[in-house]
């Protein structure tokens, strides 16, 4: 038996913290050169790709000229990211929400454009025992209706349970609006006991809905990332396309920050991750043999 409050206790983020680095990048050329640029983001941080791009980033620089620098990553989610951005304290954020993304550099948060940096993939996932018996071959709407259908019978073993993340991040928003899109919420009053709130980064929330037997909504990037004893233990009962108009689609964006400390840099590496260089990083990214994201289209 798995403790709740011990994935609870070890799992949940310091939102109040001072903001640090989760991470800082240097290509090898070693730490005494200064940070040039702060980078926040959180699930394709977690899988390594801004660790991948930070470095080819500074690769490609250092070849053309610019002397060595180091590149930081902020782990925090979409929301958190534009706070970021509108606070200074990041130059670029990596996002995953068009209207949020419009909405920032309408207020002067971030400037204008975004920029198209790749797709991620959004993965509705659960037990393989599948106790709410939904199917693959129905469409997003209609697994989400059939698992507030079996959560609400509660006549299950297991019993089907939900996990959201509950932090304002894409992926929050995303199955917020999936249930809203069906006419359920299961968060409000009164309350629905299968709907697990649980506040945490990607990889942390994924592993809890394993251990736990529940079904969430996580992306490719986050599933791929997870130790192989852990990945077998969890069923993908529907997956994005890299289709426009599927609505599990992830698309992920950088904003510059209007108050970069670095803008010029943060011109730079915006350029660069949309050109064939930057593209050609994502599209080579993998684990396990497997691609985890697709390039911007």
């Amino acid at each position: 038996m798995v403790s709740l409050r011990f994935l609870a206790t070890v799992a949940l983020p310091c939102i109040g913290a001072a903001l640090t680095p989760a991470a800082v990048y240097d290509a090898g050329y070693g730490t005494s050169w200064p940070i040039h640029l702060g980078i926040g983001n959180g699930g394709a941080g977690q899988s390594g790709l801004i660790e991948a791009l930070a470095n080819a980033f500074i690769e490609d620089s250092v070849s053309n000229g610019s002397e060595p620098f180091r590149v930081a990553w902020y782990q925090s989610d979409t929301t958190y990211s534009i706070k970021n951005l509108e606070d200074g304290l990041i130059d670029v954020a990596i996002t995953y929400s068009p209207a949020a993304e419009k909405i920032a550099i309408d207020q002067g948060i971030a400037l204008e454009p975004s920029y198209y940096a790749f797709r991620d993939h959004f993965l509705i996932v659960g037990p393989p025992s599948n106790p709410a018996n939904i199917s693959s071959e129905s469409d997003v709407y209609t697994i989400f209706s059939d698992l507030h259908q079996a959560a609400e019978a509660a006549n299950s073993t297991p019993p089907v349970r939900f996990l959201s993340r509950y932090d304002k991040s894409a992926t929050n928003i995303k199955e917020s609006v999936l249930w809203a899109s069906i006419g359920q919420v299961p968060w409000a009053t009164a309350y629905s006991t299968w709907y697990h709130q649980y506040i945490t980064f990607p990889i942390q929330a994924l592993t809890a809905a394993i251990l736990l037997d529940e079904y969430t909504l996580t992306d490719r990037g986050t599933l791929l990332s997870l130790p192989t004893n852990l990945m077998s233990k969890t069923t993908v009962y529907k997956a994005s396309t890299d289709e426009a108009d599927d609505p599990l689609l992830n698309p992920a964006h950088l904003l510059i920050g209007a108050k970069a400390a670095n803008a010029e840099t943060a011109q730079s590496f915006a350029d660069w991750l949309v050109s064939p260089a930057g593209q050609d990083v994502i599209k080579g990214f993998k684990k396990n043999g497997e691609q985890l994201y697709s390039p911007a289209p």
